[in-house]
């Protein structure tokens, strides 16, 4: 490719080539163009200086094309086609779109939208393929490096990083009878942190949700210093069975006491709201924010905008899922 070449040509006289080609007439391709006789005389000058050839030779009824314009013509026409489509949106459809999407969620934020996204997935996009893993403490960064979404409760993204508030999620207490208060009828946040507990997925990078409550409560004087910090259920699971409490979703409640209605051997669990003193000092109130977030890079990629509006529609149908 010769760089000094291709500056020579200017699109704009490539398309008045084509189109006193198509109208055999100055002044009719003028008119077509928008411009006047004498303007678009001067840029056939230029053409035929560029190309050294004079393309087009008068007669009775008009211009006709030299054999050089012809061979001109079918080269320049599909130039002209490609550089068109370059204005058109990228069109696709899901049926056949092959595509791998990477989706960064912790599991309670997958339960949400997890059986309506396979089921759509199956039925309607068939070829494309999903990879979900949690979110990490470099999650913003994954997402810079190619991740192409991230499900999370921050209150705040990167400037690099759109977002969308999904909705709030309630919060609660999960309890088994092995914890002491696990018969209270009323409990408090002081009585709680006198207690084992056991977190899940917390994170700390500083616009977390749970990171600004945790701070908020300690300022307050209330320290939780969990016995147990993990991303797996089934640690957690144990912990709970074995007397920690665990301040969680609502939703994560309900798994709980899915599997302990399914699985033998497992102590009662009790599900119940955050102390009124918990909610009172939680600068969100006991609902944090969900947010949808990817790289600006996929912000108008059409493929990309279907398949993160597909996940917020169906998060925004979970029943644990609210609208602020």
């Amino acid at each position: 490719m010769r760089i000094e070449d291709l500056l020579k040509l200017d699109i704009k006289l490539l398309v008045s080539f084509q189109v006193i080609l198509e109208e055999c007439s100055v002044s009719r391709a003028a008119e077509r163009l928008g411009v006047t006789q004498p303007a678009l005389s001067k840029s056939l000058q230029r053409l035929r200086d560029l190309f050294n050839d004079p393309l087009f030779t008068r007669q009775a009824y008009g211009l006709s094309p030299t054999s050089r314009a012809y061979e001109l013509s079918e080269l320049i026409a599909p130039i002209l086609g490609s550089m068109s489509n370059l204005l058109q949106p990228t069109q696709f459809d899901q049926a056949t779109l092959k595509r791998r999407f990477n989706i960064k969620a912790d599991e309670e934020m997958l339960l949400t939208f997890n059986e309506p996204m396979l089921a759509m997935l199956h039925y309607q996009a068939p070829n494309i393929r999903l990879m979900t893993s949690n979110w990490t403490q470099d999650g913003f960064d994954d997402l810079m490096n190619g991740v192409d979404l991230g499900i999370l409760n921050a209150s705040s993204t990167p400037n690099n990083i759109r977002s969308k508030l999904v909705g709030v999620m309630d919060a609660c207490v999960i309890l088994s009878e092995s914890h002491p208060l696990y018969f209270n009828e009323e409990i408090t946040l002081s009585d709680l942190v006198k207690h084992n507990t056991v977190v899940f997925n917390i994170r700390n990078f500083r616009s977390a949700t749970t990171c600004v409550t945790i701070e908020k409560l300690e300022r307050l004087g209330y320290v939780i210093e969990p016995k147990i910090e993990t991303d797996s259920i089934a640690v957690t699971i144990e912990a709970v069975k074995r007397g920690m409490a665990l301040i969680g979703t609502a939703q994560l409640g309900e798994v709980f006491t899915d599997i302990v209605n399914f699985k033998e051997g497992l102590s009662a669990v009790r599900v119940v709201p955050l102390p009124q003193d918990a909610v009172d000092a939680d600068p969100y109130k006991g609902r944090h924010p969900v947010q949808i977030c990817w790289h600006e890079r996929y912000d108008k990629d059409p493929a990309h905008k279907w398949f993160r509006e597909q996940v917020l529609e169906f998060m925004r149908q979970s029943p644990w899922m609210h609208s602020e």
